[in-house]
């Protein structure tokens, strides 16, 4: 009897010891840049909801390149990841996102877009709608009045940059009286900015405002602008810490608040609900505001 006994706890023993000693389920986020605070609080996103959630999860930086962004996907996908959540540098993403579903691994594309059939599910904003929306917010505070602009764009081939271009141009035939004098890129980044604008204001010493597709480009505007005593307009988005002070101190005219922690909560969560066999939303849009002094302490931790 004791011997019939022994077996049956031994037996037990054999089905609960593996589940104990199970690996943790294995997921990959690499994210275009963390020097960047919108990509660092989204990767900060990640981390926290697999660590609630019991998952393993390596962050790739790929500090803004593509050929680094290539070679950590390519060797992360030998690593037995079940699923893989991208934000990526340019559209040099694509294949990577292809490759990892060819093999049967989830795509989770975070704000940067990879298009129909190269993803799982796209969670961030709508970067088209964000262009329209940034033209007709500056043109409804301009009232019909005139107003000479630059424009300082991000990343090129960025899905995120060549969308809300995209919506840019949509919107300003509408508005004839906003008058873009340039557009060039300032690569999402404050150091490549800072003479980027410079340059631009030098040669345009009638323009009014500066609109730049991220907070870096803003923040390096505003440094030009501010070596050079050049009283302007300058907007962003992405709602970065620092930026969100500068509109307190009335330096920087706008940003738009976008929610990049809950983006990579999401796309955590998301591959949560894949795993389980469920499906998930092919799109998931999120919510921005625009942020001006009036409300920006709302926006201020």
């Amino acid at each position: 009897m004791r011997g019939k006994k022994f077996l049956l706890v031994a037996a037990a023993l054999l089905l609960i010891v593996p589940t104990l000693f199970a690996a943790p389920v294995l997921i990959a986020f690499s994210v275009s840049t963390t020097s960047n605070p919108f990509y660092a609080t989204m990767a900060q996103g990640v981390k926290d909801e697999a660590a609630a959630l019991g998952y393993e999860v390596i962050i790739l930086d790929a500090q803004n390149k593509i050929e680094k962004q290539v070679a950590d996907v390519e060797d992360a996908l030998t690593k037995n990841i079940r699923v893989l959540l991208i934000n990526g540098v340019d559209d040099g993403a694509i294949p990577l996102a292809q490759k990892a579903m060819a093999k049967g691994i989830p795509v989770m594309a975070l704000q940067r877009n990879l298009g129909s059939g190269n993803m799982t599910s796209f969670i961030g904003t709508n970067n088209v709608v964000l262009g329209e929306q940034l033209i007709h917010w500056y043109a409804k505070t301009l009232q019909g009045k005139v107003s000479k602009v630059l424009i300082l764009t991000g990343t090129p081939g960025a899905a995120s940059s060549e969308d809300r271009i995209k919506g840019i141009n949509a919107t300003l035939p509408k508005y004839p009286n906003i008058q873009v004098l340039a557009s060039q890129t300032g690569n999402y980044d404050r150091a490549k900015s800072l003479p980027v604008a410079e340059n631009l204001l030098l040669r345009y010493p009638e323009a009014e405002a500066i609109l730049c597709l991220n907070d870096e480009m803003a923040m390096g505007a505003l440094a030009a602008a501010s070596s050079m005593n050049r009283a302007i307009k300058i907007t962003g988005m992405d709602a970065n810490p620092d930026a969100l002070k500068a509109v307190a101190e009335g330096k920087l005219y706008m940003t738009i608040a976008l929610p990049p922690y809950e983006i990579g909560k999401i796309g955590v969560q998301f591959a949560k609900e894949v795993l389980a066999g469920k499906q998930v939303q092919a799109m998931k849009i999120m919510d921005v505001s625009f942020v001006t002094k009036e409300n920006v302490g709302q926006f201020r931790k």
